[in-house]
Formats: structure tokens, C-alpha cells, sequence
């Protein structure tokens, strides 16, 4: 099956030599300069990728990527995988945008093999595996509030919209430090921050992501930063799922 991209890019020629990139991947391509046309066709449920610039005016990539995932959240639909192709390319650039969600951060001119190795990563999200709105741990989430308020409905609502609230910040700013020492030299410092991650993710009985986060500490200090970056966005990606299902609780 053909895979589907939408590239965003308010620079013409950078938008259109990714597309040709993408093209010689094999890829249907879309290319947009204006990120706010690109909203609904990136919504559109038969998109496999979406390619986003960080730095364009009026929305960034940064605010394009919140806004496709708001959508997705209030629709309950799957995350459509978002990387990034940016001049912004430091150290801390790529962390930062790991931990907000992007499934690649791609430098400027980028090149055909690491542009392959970003399509392999985006299917494999897009694969009946990751795609589900809901994590797997689901029903043990829901077990672990209810032992924490048994029978007091109303309880359980605010612990669970106090658990989602408490994921999502320190789920993203654990990942951006982690990203930020091991990428930056520092592999050793960066496993305190994950092991207070892996915590709170075993006290809410979330075992799939306690064991992405065990997987991403496994790969800290090795040379393989390709490893360790998909390690990251597998994490995230499975954060997003527990966030989601945590919120679920207070919604139904």
C-alpha cells in the first residue's frame, strides 16, 4: 500500500524537494505552504505521515502538531505520525521535539537514508500495534482507580484527571531531560529522571509503558543514537495512549 505524506513547508523549494524525496521513497505526496490548509488534510484518517518545518509564520510546527493532536483526541481517532524536517538542528532541537510528540527530527538539506529511516518509524506507528487510541493497559489503569477510591465515583474522577495532568508534564519534561543529557554527552545523569517516570507509571498499573521506558534506559550511553531515538518515540507515543485513556475515565 502507497503511503500517504503531507509535507508543510512555507519555503516553496524546501517543500517541494522533500516531496521529490519522498516520491523516490515510493510515498503519495501533498505539499503545502500554509499549515493552516494542511490542518484538515493531514485530519483526514488516510494520511501515514505528515512532514512539518518548525519554524514557518503564524502557525509553527510546534503549534500545527498540538493542533492535529487536539483534533485527534476530541475525535478519539489514531495519531497520524508528524516528523520534522527544520534548520533547527541542535542538540537540544531534537530532544525538544522527541519529547513533544514528533516521530523524527530530520536536519536540513536532509538526506534520502535518514529521510527512509523516518518513513520506517512513522509505519511502524502506524501499525495496528500503535495506532489504538487507548493504551493496553487499560483495564488495569481502571482497576488501579478504583483500589484508590473504591466505590466513590466521584473521587476517582478527580484522582484521574489529577493523574492525566501529572503524566502529561511529567511525562514530556522527563523525556526532554533524558533526550537533553543523552544527547548532549551526559547518557549516566539521564537515567535518574526516567526511573521517577517508570514509578508513576507502575503505580498506575500502566506495565506497557513502564517497559518503553525500560527500553529507552537500555539504550542510553550506546552509540546507536537511531536506536535511541526510536526507544524515545515509542515512549511518547505509548505516554500519549495512557494520557488519553486516563482522561477517558473523567469524559464517559
Amino acid at each position: 500500500m502507497t503511503p500517504r505524506v503531507i509535507v508543510v513547508d512555507d519555503d516553496f523549494a524546501s517543500a517541494s524537494v522533500l516531496a521529490k524525496l519522498l516520491r523516490r521513497l515510493g510515498c503519495e505526496v501533498t505539499a503545502c505552504t500554509d499549515p493552516e490548509a494542511a490542518l484538515p488534510l493531514a485530519l483526514g484518517g488516510d494520511i501515514d505521515l505528515v512532514s512539518l518545518d518548525l519554524t514557518m509564520p503564524g502557525l509553527d510546527g510546534y503549534q500545527t502538531l498540538t493542533l492535529i493532536r487536539s483534533h485527534e483526541h476530541s475525535r478519539r481517532a489514531p495519531s497520524v505520525p508528524v516528523i520534522t524536517v527544520t534548520g533547527r538542528v541542535t542538540a537540544d532541537d531534537r530532544a525538544d521535539a522527541l519529547a513533544d510528540g514528533f516521530a523524527a527530527h530530520l536536519g536540513k538539506p536532509v538526506l534520502l537514508e535518514a529521510l527512509r529511516g523516518a518513513m520506517a518509524r512513522a509505519l511502524t506507528l502506524r501499525s495496528e500495534l500503535h495506532r489504538t487510541r487507548y493504551t493496553a493497559d487499560r483495564a488495569s489503569i481502571e482497576d488501579c482507580l478504583q483500589q484508590l477510591h473504591p466505590g466513590a465515583a466521584g473521587d476517582q474522577l478527580r484522582t484521574a484527571a489529577g493523574m492525566a495532568l501529572a503524566v502529561e508534564q511529567q511525562g514530556r519534561l522527563t523525556l526532554q531531560r533524558t533526550l537533553r543529557l543523552a544527547l548532549g554527552g551526559q547518557p549516566e545523569s539521564a537515567q535518574a529522571p526516567l526511573q521517577e517516570l517508570s514509578r508513576l507509571a507502575n503505580a498506575l498499573g500502566a506495565r506497557r509503558l513502564r517497559g518503553d521506558l525500560d527500553v529507552l534506559a537500555d539504550q542510553l550511553g550506546r552509540a546507536d543514537e537511531q536506536a535511541l531515538e526510536t526507544a524515545a518515540v515509542l515512549a511518547r507515543a505509548e505516554l500519549d495512549r495512557v494520557i488519553f485513556t486516563l482522561r477517558e475515565q473523567v469524559l464517559s
